[in-house]
């Protein structure tokens, strides 16, 4: 079921056919944002987000990622709980992401009408039309899943963290300070590492806080330089911690060894007590992250 259509122009949201998913929505800004941070030279494209809530509802807001002539990020969104695998639903984003460029084929005249009362018309004129089209079908859709061929499946960071607070961190690619033009040293990829755990362990806080119930758990990345091989973040709850992995390559092989690395983390009885400030007791979790590189 698809539950709204939004277009983001850089840090302006600027069509929301749902204010109930305008939170939603903000989560790609912050989420780019960190991107960014990380990616400056922008090879990363958002592709897609996955949200839970606890009571199980779920969320997937699929996106086409684009660059403006003036190099300024362009979002064209649909949300809903449609399966990742869905092919309809991507139809749907690329029709809808072709009449919207149709209609506003430059940064200015979409910047300009979205200004407009009728801007809000147009878009909602396409959006009902895209429903009608391609409900029917989502609705009849057989799932199909697709196997990528010629990847290779790469852990680049793994992570505990609890309420936005890192524990265990570790960085397995340092070669990432290359998108930052940053030497290859110790200090830099202490950094690194901080910085990317750090901005993790937000987005997940983040998410919460602004949804007030979405948990997020996937982030989807297509690199433009590294074209088989996907970026996934995936993160999972453990009581009150959370667990996160930073991986490159086959995305249902990806997420079943982060369902094994839950499954052996679940075990530990500190996990089952409430934070208290002290890191020293966490530390032995990292034997964890030593022996998830032998998964890949």
């Amino acid at each position: 079921m698809i539950t709204g259509y939004g277009l983001i122009l850089e840090d302006d949201i600027l069509y929301c056919s749902n204010e109930e998913k305008y939170s939603i929505f903000e989560i790609v800004l912050f989420v780019e944002k960190f991107l960014r941070s990380f990616n400056p030279k922008q090879t990363w494209r958002l592709n897609h987000i996955y949200l839970k809530s606890a009571d199980k509802e779920r969320e997937r807001i699929l996106i086409r990622h684009f660059l403006t002539e003036a190099k300024k990020n362009l979002f064209i969104l649909v949300c809903g709980s449609f399966k990742e695998s869905s092919q309809e639903i991507r139809s749907l984003l690329l029709e809808f992401s072709e009449k919207v460029r149709v209609y506003y084929n430059t940064e200015d005249i979409l910047n300009n009408a979205s200004k407009r009362p009728i801007f809000n018309e147009i878009i909602r004129i396409i959006t009902d039309y895209l429903g009608d089209k391609y409900e029917p079908l989502l609705d009849k859709e057989e799932m199909k899943t697709e196997v990528d061929h010629g990847t290779t499946n790469t852990i680049l960071y793994g992570g505990i963290s609890t309420q936005g607070l890192p524990i265990i961190t570790r960085l397995f690619d340092p070669t990432l300070l290359s998108n930052l033009d940053k030497e290859m040293t110790d200090e830099n990829i202490d950094l690194f590492n901080s910085n990317l755990s750090g901005q993790l362990a937000t987005i997940e806080m983040n998410t919460l806080i602004r949804t007030g119930k979405y948990k997020i758990k996937e982030i989807h990345i297509a690199d433009l330089v590294d074209i088989k091989n996907k970026k996934i973040i995936l993160f999972d709850s453990i009581g009150t911690y959370s667990l996160a992995i930073f991986a490159s390559g086959n995305f249902f092989e990806i997420k079943d060894i982060m369902k094994l690395l839950k499954i052996q983390v679940t075990k530990e009885e500190i996990l089952k007590q409430e934070f208290s400030g002290d890191l020293k007791p966490f530390r032995y979790l990292d034997k964890y992250f030593s022996s998830l590189e032998n998964e890949f």
